[in-house]
């Protein structure tokens, strides 16, 4: 391995721990808090997952030479993420902003597209014969709870306020989650083909978006008090 590939490893490693952990700490103060949404404390246990998984993860790294094969408690960092953000979006959302009128339809088939999308880089990573079956089935771990959550994160985006105020307070935040939720499964894609230099742009780009996500999150709330 060049010095290049090591450095990308890493930034892989390092930054997306540190804003995760920046996140976690950052809902901790703002949301914590008696009256705080649920919704938003949910949000921070997302980042307390993801970071946790990271954590095993560079632990495996500093301490062993061999790469690891099929499912490892990294991996429950990523599920636990997927799960809590779908945990918020779906259970504690979506039954107040979505009624279920014809005035929702469009969002809801137009949300259609993410989880689509999410499929078709999930065939991306497993469809060629040589992959094997461990990383077939614990890419499905992963992505059957992205799936789900990337198409309500994709709807509350795209439904229309019909003077819910907080609708609208929301969106910014739930526009960078979806981005968020994207960029980790390029950041997954990244590690399995060790696609080196995408793999360090991924990873930054989900460590800015995972910060904006909390900040916007924060701002959402904010607003949707006033």
């Amino acid at each position: 391995m060049n010095e290049m590939d090591m450095i990308c490893i890493w930034i892989a490693e390092i930054v997306p721990l540190i804003a995760t952990l920046f996140s976690f700490v950052y809902g901790l103060k703002h949301f914590f808090k008696k009256g705080k949404p649920i919704f938003m404390q949910t949000i921070t246990l997302a980042m307390a997952s993801h970071s946790l998984g990271s954590i095993y993860h560079l632990c495996q790294t500093l301490t062993s030479e061999d790469v690891m094969e099929g499912f490892t408690p990294a991996y429950l960092g990523r599920i636990g993420f997927f799960l809590f953000l779908l945990t918020a979006n779906y259970a504690q959302l979506d039954k107040i902003v979505d009624d279920g009128s014809t005035q929702m339809r469009p969002a809801r088939l137009l949300a259609l597209i993410a989880p689509i999308s999410a499929v078709i880089l999930y065939i991306y990573n497993t469809g060629a014969t040589e992959t094997p079956v461990s990383t077939k089935v614990v890419y499905a771990l992963v992505w059957i709870p992205a799936l789900i959550s990337v198409y309500f994160t994709c709807k509350h985006t795209l439904i229309p306020d019909l003077d819910f105020g907080f609708i609208k307070a929301l969106r910014p935040f739930h526009v960078m989650a979806l981005l968020l939720s994207f960029s980790e499964l390029a950041c997954l894609t990244a590690w399995n083909y060790y696609y080196m230099i995408p793999l360090a742009i991924t990873s930054i780009v989900f460590a800015i978006v995972c910060v904006l996500t909390i900040i916007m999150a924060k701002r959402g709330v904010d607003k949707w008090r006033i």
